[in-house]
C-alpha cells in the first residue's frame, strides 16, 4: 500500500490516483477483483468516474458482458453511502469466482469541491459551469447553509456522528477559515462516508474470502483537468480480522486540517496523518458509553402484559423457540414504551439490531437523542421476530431478561 500512502493529503491527477490503486491491488495477487464507486450525482463528477473506469475497472475487473467491465455504482446528492451497498457488491463479485478464492473489493468514495482559479487565487466551492459559476458541491453547500431537505438532513446526521459537531466547526470562522470551508467539508464528508462503509464491512461475513480496500477521496473540479486528493484508506481482510480494519490517513476533524500550496499542488495535513490506526468496534463503543452513563442505575421491569404472557408460556409445552417468539413481541412492545433508549442501546451493542443504527445509537447512549428513534429500533425488531434465527431470538430474550430482572 506504499503507493497509496504517498498520495494521502496531496493533490494529484485522477489518472495518477487510479494507477496507485491499480498497483496496490495487483500487489495483493487476487484471483478476482471487484469495485464499488460512490460519487455525487453532479455531472461534474463524470471525469472522476471515467478515470476510475479506464484506469482501474477496465484493467482488473471480470467481464460483466462481452468486453465490458463494470463497477457497482452509487450516485446521489452529496455522494452518500447507502447502508448494505458494499454487501450487495461483494455478493455480486463473488459470482465471478468458479471456486471460492481470494478476491479484493475496492470501494472508492468520492466527494467533490469546485476550484475556481483567477489571477493566481483559488476559490473553493464554485466552478465555471456552462455559462455561469455555480456551487460545487451543491449538496455540501446546501448542508453548510442549513438546508432541511432530506439529503441535507442525512448529511447533517453524519457530520455530528460520534459526538463532534463538525458542522459547527466548519461554520465557526475561528476554527475554520471560511475560504477553506467548502474544501474541508468535502474532506470530512468523504472520510465519514468511508467510515459507514467500513462499519458495514466490520459487521458482515463475506460470501467468499475478501480483502476490502476503502479509499475516501475528494475530486477538485477545475476549469482544466480535474484533480484529486486521497484522504486515506482502510484495509480489512479476514486474515487480520474484518472487525479490526486498519486505517491510514487524515482524520475527520476540520479544525485540525492545515492547508498549503507546494509546487502548485494543494497539500492537506493534520495531527493524525502518518499514523496507522485500528478502526473501532462501534457496537462495543456504544455499549460502553451507555454503561458509563447508567452504571448506578438498575431497572426492574414490571407490567401486566408481561405477567399475562408469563402465565401463557408457563403452560406452553412446545419447542423453546416458539415460546421465545411468544414472549419477545410483548417484551419489545413494553420496552418501547417504558425503557426504549436503554433497551435499544443494549440490543445494538450485542449485535441484535442493525449496524445502520450506529450513529443514532451513539447519540442515544450519550443521552443526546430522545427516545423516539429508540422506539423505532425496538418496533423494527418486533416486526421481524418471526424471521429471527432461533439462537438469535433466544439470546435476545435472555439478554433483556437479565438486564430488566424478569
Amino acid at each position: 500500500m506504499d503507493q497509496l500512502k504517498q498520495l494521502v493529503g496531496v493533490e494529484h491527477g485522477l489518472e495518477g490516483v487510479c494507477n496507485a490503486i491499480h498497483m496496490s491491488v495487483v500487489g495483493r495477487i487476487p484471483s478476482v477483483v471487484g469495485a464499488m464507486h460512490i460519487t455525487c450525482a453532479d455531472e461534474s463528477e463524470h471525469e472522476c468516474v471515467t478515470a476510475f473506469q479506464k484506469g482501474f475497472v477496465n484493467l482488473l475487473l471480470p467481464q460483466l458482458k462481452f468486453a465490458q467491465q463494470s463497477a457497482f455504482r452509487i450516485a446521489n446528492l452529496g455522494g452518500r453511502y447507502d447502508w448494505g451497498g458494499v454487501r450487495i457488491a461483494e455478493d455480486h463479485y463473488a459470482a465471478a469466482e468458479s471456486v471460492p478464492v481470494k478476491k479484493v473489493l475496492v470501494v472508492k468514495v468520492n466527494s467533490h469541491v469546485g476550484v475556481l482559479e483567477e489571477h493566481g487565487t483559488q476559490t473553493f466551492g464554485v466552478m465555471q459551469r456552462y455559462q455561469d459559476t455555480s456551487h460545487s458541491c451543491g449538496a455540501l453547500n446546501a448542508l453548510l447553509s442549513g438546508d432541511k431537505r432530506p439529503f441535507a438532513l442525512r448529511l447533517a446526521e453524519l457530520f455530528v456522528s460520534e459526538g463532534p459537531d463538525r458542522l459547527a466547526m466548519l461554520r465557526d470562522e475561528k476554527q475554520v477559515d471560511p475560504a477553506l470551508r467548502p474544501l474541508y467539508a468535502a474532506l470530512v464528508s468523504a472520510r465519514l462516508q468511508a467510515r459507514k462503509v467500513i462499519l458495514d464491512i466490520q459487521d458482515y461475513e463475506p460470501v467468499s474470502p475478501t480483502e476490502f480496500l476503502v479509499i475516501p477521496c475528494v475530486t477538485l473540479n477545475r476549469k482544466e483537468k480535474d484533480t484529486e486528493i486521497v484522504c486515506g484508506f482502510y484495509f480489512a481482510s479476514e486474515e487480520t480480522g474484518l472487525k479490526e480494519p486498519e486505517y491510514y490517513g487524515l482524520g475527520d476533524n476540520p479544525a485540525a486540517f492545515s492547508n498549503e500550496l507546494k509546487h502548485n499542488r494543494i497539500v492537506i495535513t493534520d495531527d493524525q496523518l502518518g499514523s496507522k490506526r485500528i478502526a473501532r468496534d462501534h457496537r462495543a463503543l456504544a455499549l460502553a458509553q451507555w454503561h458509563e452513563m447508567t452504571r448506578d442505575r438498575r431497572v426492574t421491569l414490571k407490567d401486566k402484559r408481561l405477567d399475562e404472557v408469563k402465565v401463557r408460556t408457563a403452560k406452553f409445552t412446545g419447542p423453546r423457540v416458539e415460546k421465545t417468539k411468544l414472549v419477545l413481541p410483548v417484551l419489545l412492545t413494553v420496552l418501547a414504551e417504558v425503557e426504549p433508549i436503554s433497551a435499544a442501546t443494549l440490543l445494538f451493542g450485542h449485535g441484535l439490531a442493525g449496524i445502520h443504527h450506529a450513529f443514532q445509537v451513539h447519540r442515544m447512549a450519550r443521552q443526546i437523542e430522545g427516545s423516539e428513534y429508540a422506539r423505532r429500533i425496538l418496533l423494527e425488531i418486533r416486526e421481524k421476530v418471526d424471521t429471527l434465527e432461533p439462537k438469535q431470538a433466544e439470546a435476545m430474550v435472555d439478554l433483556l431478561a437479565r438486564e430488566y430482572r424478569l
